[in-house]
């Protein structure tokens, strides 16, 4: 199976190139990425110097609610302005005369981490939750929720020795809907059952919610395809770029799941239409050839075979 960067291309790219030219220019780019979010990236003619990045989360509010503007001035240091633009949920300033003298390493970390934009703002109740257990400190709140799609929502429930990560799936399209019930199910059916799977983080699928949102009375959690759940443990966090990787691939698995199933319904399409296009050679080869009764001799005279007179 394929894992969906965890950043957006569009801007790296974007953000490698400016950094990396000898010569300013002016900007103007806008990208779009999983969950309706949207960045823009804009750098005036008359001030080329100074480039800034904003991008649009629908979720964006309860998100600062919940893990509060610290989180992102400790995320976004000397970059993060006070005021997002109009229409933004959040807007970044680069000034590129100084990252320009900076090291290639110091460019490529400034292009990966405003990338991640959407990875680390959606998954802000992640890195929060992930880092309390890896380094056993208190998690101010009992569970975290976000939406960041209609109908759709990721809880983040930390207990003592691991963080429980609930998502309430839901399709529109009853195709989608068939394939995810099926793939989802086989999700938690190969983690139950492949062996090399068995250090991997737990996974359940259920139409009922489950127990840790039962517990917790949360309200409203209604699903309409079902509860997908996986359980974080504390040495699925250890190591060097381990906790950045969970987060990158928690965050981005609702899309993960849309991406395999949009890949499932263009590959039966395709089975479909060469299959229909073998059945029209084989009903073409099905229908008789035309033969014509007029028969001639050796002589030239032609005759037909239903009785008819020879000329």
């Amino acid at each position: 199976m394929i894992h969906l960067e965890p950043g957006n291309r569009i801007v790296a790219e974007t953000i490698h190139d400016v950094l990396r030219s000898d010569v300013r220019y002016a900007v103007d780019v806008t990208a779009a990425d999983h969950n309706d979010v949207f960045y823009k990236l804009f750098a005036d003619v008359d001030s080329t110097s100074m480039l800034t990045v904003s991008v649009r989360v629908r979720c964006f509010a309860e998100i600062l609610d919940q893990v509060g503007p610290d989180y992102f001035r400790a995320k976004y240091p000397d970059m993060l302005l006070p005021t997002p633009e109009a229409g933004f949920s959040l807007t970044l300033q680069l000034n590129l005369e100084t990252l320009s003298r900076a090291s290639d390493t110091r460019k490529d970390e400034v292009a990966k981490l405003v990338s991640c934009l959407r990875r680390d703002i959606e998954g802000a109740p992640l890195w929060v939750c992930f880092s309390a257990l890896l380094y056993s400190q208190p998690v101010p709140r009992a569970y975290y929720v976000t939406h960041p799609r209609p109908q759709e929502a990721m809880y983040v429930v930390p207990a003592a020795d691991r963080i429980v990560v609930v998502f309430v799936i839901a399709f529109e399209d009853p195709t989608e809907v068939a394939l995810a019930d099926i793939f989802l199910q086989e999700i938690e059916v190969v983690r139950r059952n492949e062996k090399s799977l068995a250090t991997a983080p737990l996974v359940g699928f259920n139409r009922k919610p489950p127990l840790e949102l039962q517990n917790l009375g949360v309200q409203g959690a209604e699903a309409p395809l079902g509860f997908l759940s996986m359980a974080i443990g504390k040495r699925h966090l250890e190591g060097e770029g381990k906790i950045e990787k969970a987060v990158g691939l928690v965050a981005s698995y609702r899309s993960y799941v849309m991406y395999h199933i949009k890949c499932t319904k263009s590959n039966m399409h395709s089975r479909m239409r060469s299959r229909v296009n073998t059945w029209l050679q084989v009903i073409n080869r099905a229908v008789p050839d035309k033969h014509s009764t007029e028969k001639k001799t050796v002589s030239g005279r032609t005759f037909k075979r239903a009785g008819s007179r020879a000329e």
